[in-house]
């Protein structure tokens, strides 16, 4: 069985190493120029890759253009043992993602989605029973922006939990949520577990307290985290809920950094530890990715699995 099917978007990252003056000062129709540049595989893949990179049993389930990126894209998954079940899109391109990094780790991004946003819930229906089973489901808001891969995430949800998987959800941005209410409670009723920052967590929550909120759905039975950055993260679950401390980080790139989080929460879930250590290992794990340009830039798996087993003894981390 796998340990968790990732259901989302497949993009290609353009990483540009800029400055606030740099950024405030961009030509419109001149040219600008940037410190340096990075081109890698970004988008749901780096919650895979964070999985399989901790050893985890992993397959990426989308939408690529036919073209240079889209096959790369395969290539970079099943050269860190991702299972890809892509379907290729010769209407369009691979999607896109411009990121202009800061010195202090903060970024603007531009986004063009290409074929994520053709993805049918016939492909994704193929695509998954071809799978199989898995112990989690991941499912992202930013895969939900436009029809028809709106209708894919949704059947994603429903056939994994009709398979018996653990359905986990992450928001995505605020703004997403704003535009789209109905769309998102509906996935939040059907999740397992929920994965939001502070920005989402409180459009979510609306004119209730975000610890009610959390604690609300958390006596429905699902388990909740609110990320609240540098901070840490809060944890709720069976009506409880508590903080679990951030870790000193010397930030220079924070893209990625929330897809660091999630897969370094699943794959101690999937060790069946508890949330509130699985948290704590999720806030080592994506303050460290910050320490590098990229997405990717994980801490060693050696470094993973000491402080795996020098915070939590018992932990075992070898998987059948």
């Amino acid at each position: 069985m796998l340990d968790c099917i990732v259901v989302g978007d497949v993009m290609m990252d353009v990483i540009l190493k800029s400055d606030q003056k740099m950024v405030n000062s961009l030509e419109v129709g001149g040219t600008n120029y940037f410190h340096s540049s990075r081109i890698v595989p970004g988008g749901s893949g780096n919650v895979a890759a964070a999985l399989s990179h901790l050893g985890a049993k992993v397959a990426l389930v989308g939408k690529a253009g036919n073209d240079v990126y889209g096959r790369f894209y395969i290539q970079n998954l099943e050269s860190m043992n991702i299972l890809p079940a892509i379907e290729f899109d010769d209407s369009a391109s691979t999607g896109l993602t411009v990121s202009m990094v800061e010195a202090n780790g903060h970024r603007t991004m531009l986004v063009s989605r290409g074929a994520n946003d053709n993805f049918t819930a016939q492909e994704l229906t193929r695509l998954l029973h071809g799978l199989g089973p898995a112990k989690f489901v991941y499912l992202s808001g930013y895969s939900m922006v436009n029809l028809p891969q709106r209708e894919a995430i949704l059947e994603a949800g429903r056939i994994g939990r009709e398979s018996g998987s653990q359905i986990v959800f992450d928001p995505g941005s605020a703004n997403l949520i704003r535009g789209l209410p109905i769309m998102f409670e509906q996935v939040i009723g059907f999740c397992d577990i929920l994965c939001a920052n502070l920005a989402e967590s409180m459009v979510l929550a609306d004119s209730m307290d975000v610890s009610e909120y959390a604690k609300l759905l958390s006596r429905r039975g699902k388990k909740v985290i609110i990320k609240i950055g540098h901070e840490g993260c809060l944890v709720s679950a069976a009506g409880d809920i508590s903080k679990v401390p951030g870790i000193t980080a010397s930030a220079v790139d924070t893209t990625g950094a929330g897809d660091a989080f999630l897969g370094a929460l699943l794959y101690c879930l999937s060790l069946d530890r508890d949330l509130t250590l699985s948290a704590s290992f999720a806030n080592w794990f994506a303050a460290r990715k910050t320490e590098g340009l990229g997405p990717r830039h994980f801490p060693s798996r050696e470094d993973s699995d000491a402080f795996l087993k020098s915070s939590y003894p018992e932990t075992i981390l070898e998987k059948e």
